[in-house]
């Protein structure tokens, strides 16, 4: 019989510990695991350094991990959307690491594909470019960009099944697949939970065999509780 992935969210969460690097995916409001940046939110755990796309929207997402405390560092395409992110990095209370949205993707892709790191041209004479080492091929320099690893992924899908097999919905799949890539132990939030066989194969966007806990999630994008007779969060 196939392995059934789906527990509870503590029990999922208790694979987090202090000092870990974190993948989390979504962009802005759009594929956020909420429901376990939630549970997140109320654990133990801290100094984390944490891998998205974006550092959550306004005052939402990893927003409110950065204020709470939790997080060491964020390596991120930009904070602009997140104004508590800007005042804590301005206080020295964050460290950020800005990196260009294809070349993180690339970074975590790359983890996941076992490579050590790729060549871009991407950033070559500006910051991005600084304390890395650079190559030349066939005339042109490029960065070398290393691959990420990291210790955990927390990631949403719109619907997944026992075995952790992911469905993403139109945005919501950004980078959600890349970071369960990269990722040593992976906790997917899905919104619905099916059997073996109900994804068909060619929906199927993240195979199970990059999942090891599906959870059901609680929240909604913008943190509104769905309909469900099963509590993922304790109040």
């Amino acid at each position: 019989m196939p392995k059934n992935k789906v527990i509870g969210l503590q029990e999922a969460m208790s694979h987090i510990e202090s000092g870990m690097s974190i993948a989390i995916g979504g962009f802005l409001s759009q594929g956020d695991p909420v429901t376990l940046i939630k549970a997140l939110l109320k654990s133990d755990v801290k100094d984390l350094t944490v891998y998205s796309c974006t550092a959550g929207f306004r005052q939402r997402g990893i927003a409110e991990l950065v204020v709470a405390g939790k997080i060491r560092k964020v390596v991120c395409s930009h904070i602009g959307t997140t104004p508590d992110v800007v005042k804590a990095y301005r206080a020295g209370e964050v460290e950020v690491e800005l990196c260009p949205q294809g070349t993180l993707a690339e970074r975590l892709r790359a983890g996941g594909a076992g490579l050590g790191g790729f060549l871009t041209p991407v950033g070559m004479g500006t910051k991005i470019a600084e304390g890395k080492e650079t190559f030349e091929l066939d005339g042109t320099p490029y960065i070398i960009e290393k691959a990420i690893k990291c210790d955990v992924a927390l990631i949403r899908a719109h619907d997944g099944d026992t075995m952790g097999n992911l469905r993403y919905r139109g945005t919501g799949g950004n980078y959600n697949g890349v970071c369960a890539m990269c990722s040593d132990y992976v906790i997917a939030e899905v919104e619905y939970v099916c059997d073996p066989g109900d994804i068909p194969p060619n929906n199927v966007h993240t195979p199970s065999i990059f999942v090891d806990a599906v959870v059901r999630s609680a929240m909604s994008y913008n943190g509104i509780p769905l309909a469900t007779d099963e509590v993922a969060i304790s109040e």
